[in-house]
């Protein structure tokens, strides 16, 4: 079988100044190396505007918000991954008018509206790619009470209720936090235009030390007493389990993380659970000294995503699926 996975954006985009993109590529890269362990995968490649699949394909996978090309592949699968400020179920509703002739999801509310749309797919949850994320020696670079990777697209409200209590301690925020406002000279002549700036954007523009090389990672997620996670609030209303979850999990990482049901029900002691605000700091401040409780709950998270999470089962059922509709 010869598979694709279609980016609207050039390669290498991700990793551009300024770039906001969630690490599109990157997960597409990791299904494809996944897959290509399989004896039934002929090809597993990453497809972008400036590059093009040369013959036809078997399956084109659609990572982003794209109409299928019924040149490119025999097949085209809608892979729904990502999040809509609009609401997801809203952008559903258009992709059901572009003929798709297979559906996958990351969330079992969306399937299920999709399915009472009379429409087939698939529940295909976020997996971590264990050849990269694994457990790492403690690195001093990395030695934070606290760390964050992201960027400033969750908006004002989810920010400053689950990252921003973080501030005062040892704070290693990662990532495209850019210059919140216009220049001095704009503000002078332009004042009246702009809104009242954020607190938060511009701490973390002042705090932000960039972007992380992707193979340090994970020991980051190895080495800092605790890792943050903050969920875009499309994920939490249609019952996400973010991929960073299981990437900071599968490196014996202790995460704290903002409340999502379907990770409440299924990963009860794998990971702290919090309301934001207060109740994150006086977490923060009592398992940062916390050595042993931090490392036992790391543990079972670790031990849970090896055996429900890794990305070699979640292609295994991506490989069935597309053997059914081919």
């Amino acid at each position: 079988m010869k598979i694709g996975f279609y980016l609207k954006w050039p390669k290498g985009y991700s990793g551009t100044k300024g770039c906001n993109i969630l690490g599109d590529e990157l997960y597409a890269a990791s299904m494809c190396r996944t897959l290509l362990k399989s004896e039934s995968i002929d090809s597993a490649e990453i497809y972008t505007p400036d590059f093009l699949p040369k013959e036809k394909l078997d399956v084109m996978i659609y990572l982003n918000d794209i109409l299928p090309q019924r040149e490119w592949a025999k097949k085209h699968l809608l892979y729904f991954q990502n999040a809509y400020g609009e609401g997801s179920d809203k952008v559903l509703e258009k992709f059901h008018q572009a003929d798709y002739d297979g559906y996958a999801f990351i969330s079992n509310r969306l399937l299920d509206i999709h399915r009472e749309a009379g429409y087939q797919g698939l529940f295909l949850p976020f997996g971590v790619n264990t050849d990269h994320f694994y457990p790492r020696k403690k690195d001093n670079r990395y030695d934070f009470a606290v760390a964050y990777i992201g960027n400033d697209i969750k908006g004002e409200a989810r920010t400053a209720r689950y990252l921003l209590p973080a501030a005062p301690f040892r704070f290693g925020l990662f990532g495209n936090w850019p210059y919140p406002g216009p220049s001095k000279k704009q503000r002078i002549l332009f004042w009246k235009h702009y809104d009242p700036i954020p607190e938060y954007k511009k701490l973390f523009y002042r705090i932000s030390k960039g972007k992380i090389p992707q193979e340090d990672v994970p020991i980051l997620y190895s080495s800092a007493k605790i890792n943050l996670n903050c969920t875009a609030q499309d994920c939490v209303d249609w019952d996400v389990i973010t991929l960073r979850t299981f990437e900071v999990l599968a490196c014996r990482g202790f995460l704290i993380t903002d409340k999502v049901p379907v990770a409440e029900k299924t990963m009860q002691g794998c990971m702290v659970f919090t309301d934001g605000d207060n109740d994150l700091t006086q977490k923060i401040e009592y398992y940062k000294d916390h050595e042993h409780e931090r490392e036992k709950i790391a543990q079972i998270g670790y031990e849970y995503t090896l055996s429900h999470a890794s990305l070699t089962s979640r292609m295994n059922e991506l490989s069935a699926y597309l053997e059914e509709i081919l």
